[in-house]
This record gives structure tokens, sequence and C-alpha cells, in this order.
């Protein structure tokens, strides 16, 4: 009975000294807290909703085309969208299958062009107990 007791508490013991939790989220470059960026005329709209989750907002475009783009660190087009847009174009996008790194949001209306980048970074949190 003892000896069951005694390798519970080692087995809890070591899960308990190497327990660790891992949250990924995006981190804004320069901007406030939740909402990302917003251009000066007001066009360009960045929300992060949710950890990884972002809301991209483009009011009153010139063109009735506009291309949504996002691209990494080196500049390759992870995703890549024209579309038709009369008064505002807004989607919602879910990032959380991205790695680490800087990542940027692109539009191009005409001849402008809007950007936000963000780093996606990983926390690690780690509890350390010791008995004795």
């Amino acid at each position: 009975m003892k000896t069951n007791h005694f390798i519970s508490t080692v087995a809890l013991s070591g899960l308990l000294l190497t327990a660790s939790a891992v949250c990924v989220v995006a981190q804004v470059n320069d901007a406030p807290e939740k909402t990302i960026t917003q251009s000066p005329t007001g066009k360009f709209l960045v929300v992060q909703t949710k950890p990884m989750q972002f809301k991209v907002l483009f009011n009153t475009p010139q063109n009735p085309k506009i291309a949504v783009r996002i691209l990494d660190s080196e500049n390759t087009v992870l995703y890549k969208e024209t579309k038709a847009v009369q008064t505002a174009y807004l989607r919602y996008f879910d990032l959380s299958p991205l790695h680490d790194g800087t990542y940027t949001f692109e539009i191009v209306d005409g001849n402008e062009k809007y950007n936000q980048s963000f780093d996606v970074v990983t926390q690690t949190r780690r509890i350390v107990s010791a008995f004795n």
C-alpha cells in the first residue's frame, strides 16, 4: 500500500516538475492592444478579435477591385484575393496555423498600398515545484 502511494507521489511530482503550457499569440508591431492599425484616413482597419483571429476592414476603395494579401517576413505570399468591392471590404482571418514570425496584411487599391505587420510569438509558461 505504501509502495503504491510512493509511486503515485513520485509520478505526480515528476509531472508537476515538467508541466508547461504553450500559448500562441499575435503581437502587433507598434500598435495598441486590440486595434492593430487604422490608417490616418480611416480606410484600413485591422482588429484582433480573439487570439490569432483578425478582422480586416477596408472602406471606400478608389477602384472597383482591391487586392488583399498576407505575406511572411520574406515577402512570400501566403494568401491572395482579388475582390470586387463597392463600399467596404470586411473579412475575418484565422491565422492560428501560422508559425512564429513576422507577417503582414496588405491591401492594394489602385496605386495605393496599405499594410500592417504583426508578430506571431509562442509563449511558454513553465511551472516548477520542489518537494522536500
